[in-house]
């Protein structure tokens, strides 16, 4: 169970708001200076209980108790994501209401929070939340809270989030010592639950805004594990309540409404998420193998019950750890699956799969969006899902060999399989893995194949477009790939030969047939260089910026309407980046460099980009284009097509990429296309217009730098006749 609430209001001073019952726009005003205070970047960072503190603090901290109601926080958190949609008119609806009128909603929005809030423990709720400041919120009549808005819906409401969503804040992360990739697991369970918690309360805010709106009144109900270990848990911090509430009756008197609090909170279904209702169907079963453990897992009925076997036995009886925190969430609705793992073979007659392989086979099943798992511990695994489409597939294929033969060939398919898996497990476990799964026969050819191979390059078997078409097949029938595959049908349109090298070193390599109609643009997407600035003498196309051009007969002033000097930048000091991305989850503040492979993206989106940065987005074909590229590409890297918008929208302004973004849409056939609004052409990604003069320019700028050796041999003089 959580310290109570009304300690940590104390201990940060925030106890001096009046209440939001009777004084609420005192209370928000309170709010807004303590907020202020804790978020100015020039005063120092304001105390947090969870930051600078030794491991031990943060391993008694995470008790069975709370892990429990933490993992359970996190499922619940990311299945209410799922429910919130705006309506497209909403927007309209909001900005012609009066400021007093949006001022009443926000107040209903916010006492709705604190009525249900259940967050101290990790947060100060709207101290921690500037992006609630009556300023922010008002900014633009009310424009700063439809922008709010759209930071908190999901990119996708039919995928299930493998993990909450955030609404990141750099200064928070500062304030509870927040680390990418920390080490120390239960450390990273207390920032990742604050993080999450913190977003929970903006999240709610803003939804309970849109239903009051509506005319709608909505309570959210806080769940909770358990009731039966309230009162034990109050009475063991009787003295440390009594001193921060002022002595033994205002103590007592806490402990008394804290004990009713906790009582309102809703048990709940592990599966369904359901509330417990006695009433009307009775107490929920609990689990009994857990209840040795005191803790209380509950299920509607039989039918939940079996329903969650395949993902509670991974925990049934077993000791809790940190890492369960951070593992991808599991919501019903996830297992879009339908019958186990249909991408993966039955065994053939006459093969005998080891008992690690079985064992691998059934936890894959219940997780259906991995390609394959990496054992860590005896009790916990780590998980590889590959982002790109043609990765995906040749993995399967290659990992499906490995379940259904031995025979000649199963050496390279071993060797692949290995290869990709050292991106993401410990070698030395990886390895041990890989010998017990296949065993030490296979695992010496593969290591004889290594010895004997005439070159550097290791060759896995070569990958048909039958193979390929299955394996695309299984991955249509997931969320995975939705808008990649969306427009691909099985045998149609012609093939293109792939040669995908994998491993630390790209030594291992196949030569595959893959459908044209399902490869989107292969891409890298990698931390920069934000140091060392190239020499003067360097070469390519992020040395070949255009002048800017204006175009005043239509209004048109470059500078008026284009921020390019950070993208610019940045792109001198990485060579080879094609264009520099803000946003992603593993580097917020500073740009990751994006690479596309195939030299016929790369010339299309760099003659595109080229356009822009000489007529900006006056050139709505190429504002189209670049959008159009992106997208797809920084969704498989788990950045938003919001945070891609934010971000054109500051390149290339706001009204600009609305412009362009309401000419693509989906047809029917599930390819994504611009329709362009002033002939109302269709164009799909690859057909629209490009310049030729430009291109041929973009040609030599490439093959200058070096990068693709087919252009070694391409000439200025060359290019020169082709522009003519």
């Amino acid at each position: 169970m959580a310290v109570p609430n009304a300690i940590f209001r104390a201990l940060h001073g925030t106890l001096d708001a009046p209440d939001i019952k009777t004084n609420p726009k005192g209370w928000w005003t309170a709010m807004d200076n303590h907020t202020i205070k804790r978020y100015s970047p020039d005063a120092s960072l304001p105390s947090h209980p969870h930051r600078n503190q030794r491991n031990a603090y943060y391993d008694n901290l995470l008790n069975e108790d709370v892990l429990l109601e933490c993992v359970s926080t996190r499922r619940i958190t990311a299945s209410s994501q799922l429910q919130y949609s705006p309506e497209d008119a909403f927007e309209d609806q909001w900005t012609v209401l009066t400021p007093e009128e949006q001022e009443k909603h926000f107040l209903e929005a916010f006492a709705v929070n604190e009525r249900s809030s259940n967050y101290l423990q990790f947060t100060l709720g709207k101290a921690d939340c500037p992006e609630l400041n009556r300023d922010v919120l008002f900014a633009d009549n009310g424009g700063g809270f439809i922008e709010l808005m759209g930071r908190c819906v999901l990119p996708d409401n039919n995928v299930v989030p493998a993990q909450p969503m955030i609404v990141e804040s750099e200064r928070f992360d500062n304030i509870i010592e927040y680390k990418e990739n920390d080490t120390i697991k239960t450390r990273a369970a207390v920032c990742m639950m604050a993080r999450m918690t913190r977003t929970a309360y903006i999240v709610n805010f803003v939804f309970a805004t849109l239903a009051s709106v509506k005319g709608h009144t909505i309570t959210y109900q806080v769940f909770t594990t358990e009731h039966s270990k309230t009162k034990s848990t109050l009475k063991a911090h009787s003295q440390m309540i009594d001193a921060i509430m002022g002595g033994k009756s205002a103590g007592k008197a806490f402990r008394k409404a804290e004990a009713k609090r906790r009582k309102d909170m809703g048990l709940f279904c592990q599966h369904c998420l359901k509330a417990e209702e006695k009433e009307k169907n009775g107490k929920m079963t609990v689990c009994s193998r857990c209840r040795k453990l005191g803790r209380e897992i509950r299920y509607c009925g039989r039918d939940c019950q079996l329903a969650d076997w395949k993902q509670h036995k991974l925990q049934c009886g077993k000791p809790l750890d940190a890492s369960l925190v951070l593992d991808d969430v599991y919501v019903q609705g996830s297992e879009r699956i339908i019958g186990g793992r249909p991408d993966i073979p039955p065994c053939p007659p006459g093969h005998r799969r080891s008992p690690h392989v079985i064992r691998l086979i059934e936890d894959l099943e219940t997780c259906p969006l991995k390609d394959y798992l990496t054992e860590f511990t005896a009790l916990d695994f780590g998980s590889a899902a590959l982002d790109e489409v043609p990765g995906a597939a040749v993995f399967m294929h290659m990992r499906n060999i490995l379940f259904t033969s031995t025979g000649p060939g199963a050496e390279g398919a071993l060797m692949y399989v290995y290869r990709v898996l050292q991106n993401f497990s410990d070698e030395r476990r990886l390895q041990q893995q890989l010998q017990r799964e296949y065993g030490m026969d296979l695992w010496k050819r593969m290591k004889a194949m290594v010895k004997t191979a005439p070159g550097p390059m290791y060759w896995a078997p070569d990958v048909s477009r039958a193979d390929m078409e299955e394996m695309i097949g299984h991955l249509k029938g997931t969320p995975r790939f939705t808008e990649e595959l969306a427009g691909y049908t099985k045998g149609q349109g012609d093939i293109m030969m792939l040669g995908i090298t994998v491993g630390p070193n790209k030594d291992v390599a196949a030569k595959v047939e893959f459908p044209r109609e399902a490869a989107p643009a292969a891409a890298s997407l990698l931390p920069s260089n934000t140091k060392k600035a190239v020499g003067a003498n360097a070469k390519g196309p992020n040395f070949c910026i255009p002048d800017p051009e204006d175009h005043p007969e239509d209004g048109f002033i470059h500078a008026n309407y284009c921020n390019l000097g950070d993208q610019i930048k940045y792109l001198q000091m990485n060579p080879e980046a094609d264009y520099m991305i803000w946003g992603h989850p593993s580097s917020p503040n500073l740009p990751m460099a994006l690479n596309f492979f195939q030299k016929e993206d790369v010339l299309g989106f760099i003659h595109h980009r080229y356009c822009l940065f000489r007529y900006g987005p006056f050139n709505i074909d190429s504002l189209a284009y670049i959008f159009m590229a992106l997208r797809p590409v920084l969704q498989r890297k788990k950045i938003p097509e919001a945070v891609l918008l934010r971000q054109l929208e500051r390149e290339y302004s706001a009204g600009y990429v609305k412009i362009a973004r309401a000419q693509i849409y989906r047809r029917e056939d599930g390819k994504e296309v611009y329709k362009r609004r002033l002939d109302g052409k269709e164009y799909e990604l690859a057909r629209i217009p490009a310049k030729k003069d430009v291109l041929v320019e973009v040609m030599y700028q490439v093959a200058e730098s070096g990068r693709f050796e087919e252009f070694g041999m391409v000439k200025r003089g060359i290019l020169d006749h082709f522009k003519a």
